[in-house]
């Protein structure tokens, strides 16, 4: 008699885009009857917890990243790695202890390097396969590829977010690359818990929809950007701040601030609004892509990645893009409308197969 699979689930807690983009994996588990533990931190566990409110939650700290308001975000990550090391040690001696007390059978860590085992089956879902960097950085490109091979190598399987087609997909040479970690990948397609068939009919039109998300202070910072030219603009606008732990709607003038939306108001906001400003991190352009919404991004001071993807869109003519230390929000929207918004993708499909053959793989009985 096959028993119940216990599933440790655990995001990166550098904002909430790795907690958000778990959600549809979590949701195929719960649905094929396996036992799902949530193991996060910060905002990401504020939103699991108020997302799956019946899942068991731990607690599990990780390094995160002081993004500076002014100078080299390179220089901070190198100069906190000792730190950053001494974290995944302590954090995967955790998750040792957390398997054996809570009989856990299947490992899935979005972006949690540190997160394997060889107690268990330890699958890694990650889109950054080819860390971008620029200028001087680069001499540091095969270094940080060469760590992070061998950070996934200790993984059974990796879980590619994006669409394998080297033509349509919207992560580009992040994860499209010649040789891969282990040879165990699966490309999943892009993973978003949104709907697109949720109706905005009952919502008046909106000029423009900000989604604020991130690590501090950068999130703050571009808050406070945004908001102070949105007044002068007169737009009539809403801000989604991104804090979970936080239960509120305020009007400023012609803004609306909500501190955080569920999943029906999120795609709700994003469907009737004309325009979105957002961070291009990933996720976000993952849940933009299922309404193959219009957007101006505005990347993360120092987040290579963030920089390359809002330059790679806009070279495809789907976004338009601003630096935040330039960013002027009535040139961008009137750039904007040159650009024809991301394209819309499919209904993920493909990983609700992986989700059953990874559940079926672990051959664990009762005792008789």
């Amino acid at each position: 008699m096959t028993h119940q699979k216990t599933v440790l689930a655990a995001p990166l807690n550098w904002g909430l885009g790795h907690a958000t983009r778990m959600v549809p994996v979590i949701e195929l588990l719960l649905q094929k009857g396996a036992r799902v533990l949530l193991a996060a931190d910060k905002r990401p566990y504020d939103f699991l917890k108020q997302r799956f409110p019946d899942c068991k939650m731990i607690r599990l700290p990780g390094f995160e990243p002081s993004y500076p308001e002014k100078g080299s975000m390179a220089l901070r990550m190198i100069s906190s790695f000792p730190l950053m090391l001494k974290k995944a040690h302590e954090a995967n001696k955790l998750l040792q202890k957390i398997i054996d007390r809570h009989g856990v059978d299947i490992v899935i860590s979005d972006n949690r390097y540190e997160l394997s085992s060889t107690k268990v089956y330890s699958v890694f879902i990650t889109h950054q396969l080819n860390v971008q960097t620029f200028r001087w950085q680069r001499l540091f490109q095969p270094l940080i590829t060469q760590l992070i091979y061998r950070y996934i190598k200790r993984f059974d399987e990796l879980w590619i977010p994006d669409s394998e087609n080297n033509q349509h997909n919207l992560s580009g040479k992040l994860s499209h690359v010649k040789n891969f970690p282990v040879e165990n990948y699966q490309f999943t397609d892009p993973l978003s818990r949104l709907d697109l068939d949720v109706g905005a009919s009952e919502m008046e039109p909106l000029d423009l929809l900000v989604l604020l998300s991130g690590p501090e202070p950068q999130r703050t910072v571009f808050e406070q950007l945004i908001t102070t030219q949105l007044l002068k603009n007169k737009l009539r606008a809403t801000v989604l701040q991104s804090k979970p732990e936080e239960k509120t709607i305020k009007q400023k003038e012609n803004i609306t601030l909500i501190s955080h939306a569920d999943d029906e108001q999120m795609a709700m906001l994003i469907k009737s609004a004309d325009i979105v400003i957002s961070r291009p991190g990933y996720s976000t352009i993952m849940d933009l892509s299922v309404f193959g919404k219009k957007a101006i991004f505005v990347p993360t001071p120092g987040q290579t990645e963030q920089l390359y993807l809002a330059r790679e869109l806009k070279n495809r003519r789907y976004c338009y893009f601003e630096k935040q230390a330039s960013f002027n929000l009535t040139h961008a929207i009137g750039v904007s409308e040159k650009y024809t918004g991301l394209p819309k993708v499919a209904k993920n499909d493909k990983l609700d197969g992986l989700v059953r053959k990874l559940l079926s793989r672990i051959q664990n009985t009762s005792p008789e």
